[in-house]
């Protein structure tokens, strides 16, 4: 059974100000003009309507008034940095700037008056960057900086300054602040560069992008950075404003929100799109897979977008030839591992890898979501460019509430009216309050302590007792091996730095292989498919208490077992390689605030590095959750 109904063209009202040939949307003027009268600001627009481009019209901003600051626009992730940077690399040239290195050049010119020589640097920093280029710490004109959530904290906790960096945040975890200051006999000058790098590269205008998409410890991590620039900024006068992007409201004070509304005339965001809603009797996901055999219309780009790893795998067996983005760094069956050049793609399977960011043009699609969010990022794939009509088929479980509004639908909707339904028919996300657990409160305890001591020892005594009102008191201890990388993935939060290996060689992100793939016993990954549900069953049930610890110390305590149910055996975790050099999270309903802590643990298992921990073989019961790092 299916219901069909059309996405009229989508439109938003135009400005008056024409910048180098581009003319301006009206929330673009209304966001240059905001940029630095207020602290934050909220932006909700609909996807494709030009939210990117306010990146350049900040580093506008800064060269007309002179102030130099950098313009960050920071992403959940490196695949959609590149994306970005591609597109505003793409934009300025079509502004008629000359592109020399890393730099853009040309006259300014807005509602055709001269504003004179013009240029912006462009970078693009992520954890692949081992070096921060000398010319970006002496700035003479705007910068746009593309970067990931940790990347900021790899200046914080000293990029090429690991030793000193290091300190710093044992320091911080071991002593108060003026003990803190004592031991760390330092000479000021490396301090102070730490702080040099977060002014030069994070000291500017910032833009958050899908903020709605952070989610538990990953948004707790983007809070505490926010906090610190916040923090900083509360000293180094200067008008400056962070400007979140979400589809939705967002859990922070906002002191200003823009609400980009559509209309039937104006700048055309999105193109007519068919959208037909496929009811599954059983699994979306396998009706979506069972549906495609093969992409039979060579001259439409079509993308099919999909949850787990294991549907994408099982439909890249059936088909002829696509290009596969997964997360994973292998092709498999008959799809191809496309890195550069996806825009050449006509077929195109994907998870959430590919769900955000990618700005092709897309006029057919499959596509299947669990709540409203996830639909709506996913189907902002289709329809943004170009004349026509796009067609997206959309399947959902054929539940009663969703026949009923499917039933009441109209064959024409406007972009708001198809937002309302998809409110209607789609559960919203689950909040995991991850965010609130005892480990992200210690880290971001940690975290200001280390910036607070690396603001003090940089400016002198005549800032400490400011600096004492920063820094938090009786923080929890954290026990980390004395190392950079360790301090790094835990306060940077980098889960996916477990790898497991392939038997036909290679390695990849533990977690999907494990779900997704059959493990050998002698330790490595097939490329034969399943739906594992991964657990752990301990010797020692009473040490399931509420701690972070080396995974050492968990096996010390626990003497876990990790079930594989599907593959029909189990395997003692200590003789596990993969695990190994891991940091765990142990956490109870004791210390967690979920309703149904049984439920939330198998869930939260099923997206973040995490394993449910079971009373006994029957693996009914869930006493506990293992959360790796």
């Amino acid at each position: 059974m299916s219901y069909v109904t059309t996405i009229n063209d989508t439109y938003i009202e135009e400005g008056e100000t024409i910048i180098n040939g581009i003319k301006l949307r009206k929330f673009q003027e209304e966001l240059f003009d905001s940029l630095g009268k207020y602290d934050r600001i909220l932006l909700r627009a609909p996807t494709g309507s030009g939210k990117t481009f306010t990146l350049i019209l900040g580093a506008i901003k800064s060269y007309i008034e002179g102030t130099l600051y950098p313009v960050v626009g920071i992403y959940p992730s490196r695949a959609l940095v590149y994306d970005q940077a591609r597109s505003v690399n793409e934009t300025l040239t079509r502004m008629g700037l000359n592109k020399e290195g890393e730099k853009f050049t040309g006259r300014l010119y807005i509602n055709g008056e001269d504003k004179g020589d013009f240029s912006i640097k462009i970078h693009v920093l992520t954890s692949e960057v081992k070096e921060i280029p000398k010319e970006f710490q002496f700035p003479t004109s705007p910068s746009i900086i593309f970067t990931v959530p940790e990347y900021p904290y790899m200046f914080m906790t000293g990029m090429n300054k690991q030793n000193v960096a290091s300190q710093v945040l044992e320091a911080s975890m071991k002593y108060n602040f003026e003990e803190a200051i004592k031991s760390l006999s330092l000479r000021r000058g490396e301090v102070r560069e730490l702080l040099n790098y977060f002014s030069v590269f994070f000291n500017g205008y910032w833009f958050i992008d899908e903020f709605h998409l952070y989610s538990g410890i990953a948004r707790n991590s983007m809070l505490t950075l926010v906090e610190m620039y916040e923090k900083f900024n509360s000293v180094v006068k200067g008008n400056k404003t962070i400007v979140f992007s979400s589809a939705t409201p967002v859990p922070i004070n906002i002191n200003k929100v823009l609400d980009v509304k559509t209309s039937e005339k104006g700048s055309k965001v999105r193109k007519r799109t068919r959208v037909i809603f496929h009811l599954a009797k059983g699994n979306p996901q396998e009706e979506l897979v069972n549906y495609i055999s093969e992409k039979k219309n060579a001259d439409t780009k079509t993308a099919v977008i999909i949850d787990r790893v294991y549907y994408v795998a099982e439909l890249c067996k059936k088909v002829n030839d696509a290009a596969v983005v997964w997360g994973l760094d292998k092709s498999f069956g008959n799809c191809r591992k496309v890195n550069k050049g996806l825009e050449k793609e006509n077929f195109i399977i994907g998870n959430q890898a590919m769900s955000f960011g990618i700005d092709l043009d897309l006029d057919e699609g499959f596509i299947h979501a669990h709540d409203a969010e996830t639909l709506i990022q996913r189907l902002g794939r289709f329809g943004r460019h170009g004349e026509g009509e796009a067609e997206v088929l959309v399947f959902i479980d054929a539940k009663a509430k969703v026949v009923d509004e499917l039933r009441k639908i109209d064959k024409e909707l406007n972009y708001d009216d198809f937002l309302n339904l998809i409110n209607k028919i789609y559960e919203r996300r689950v909040d995991d309050k991850l965010d609130e657990i005892f480990f992200s409160k210690i880290r971001h305890d940690v975290l200001i302590r280390a910036f607070s001591l690396i603001y003090a020892i940089s400016q002198g005594e005549q800032v400490y007792n400011l600096v004492k009102s920063w820094y938090p008191q009786n923080v929890d201890s954290l026990k980390i091996r004395p190392a950079y990388e360790d301090y790094f993935y835990v306060f940077a939060y980098r889960p996916g730095n477990l790898k497991g290996q392939w038997c036909d060689g290679g390695s990849d992100e533990l977690f999907s292989m494990i779900r997704n793939f059959k493990y050998r016993e002698d330790g490595c990954f097939t490329n034969e498919t399943l739906k594992e549900s991964p657990g752990i069953i301990p010797r020692k049930t009473d040490n399931v208490k509420c701690s972070f610890m080396t995974f050492e110390e968990f096996n010390t305590k626990l003497g876990p077992r990790l079930v594989l149910k599907k593959q029909g055996y189990s395997i003692l975790m200590g003789g596990m390689k993969e695990f190994k050099d891991s940091y765990v999270v142990l956490l109870t309903k004791d210390c967690v605030n979920w309703n149904n802590f049984s439920e939330m643990a198998k869930l939260v298992s099923t997206y973040e590095n995490a394993i449910p921990i079971y009373k006994d073989d029957e693996m009914k019961v869930v006493i506990g959750l293992a959360l790796f790092i």
